[in-house]
């Protein structure tokens, strides 16, 4: 596991899996604005949406 995924407070063990799900749905060819987590944030997706500009 990168060191950046490694548990920590802020970084449950639900949105771990959850970040992990996205990643492979990604690379299957999803598309990056259908992930309901966010990858450089390590956080939920609705959670920071007013950070991204698109």
């Amino acid at each position: 596991m990168p060191k950046h995924m490694r548990f920590g407070p802020e970084l449950s063990r639900e949105l771990h899996k959850a970040i992990e799900r996205d990643n492979q749905r990604e690379e299957a060819g999803m598309h990056s604005d259908d992930r309901t987590t966010c990858w450089p944030h390590q956080s939920w997706a609705d959670d920071c949406e007013d950070q991204h500009k698109r």
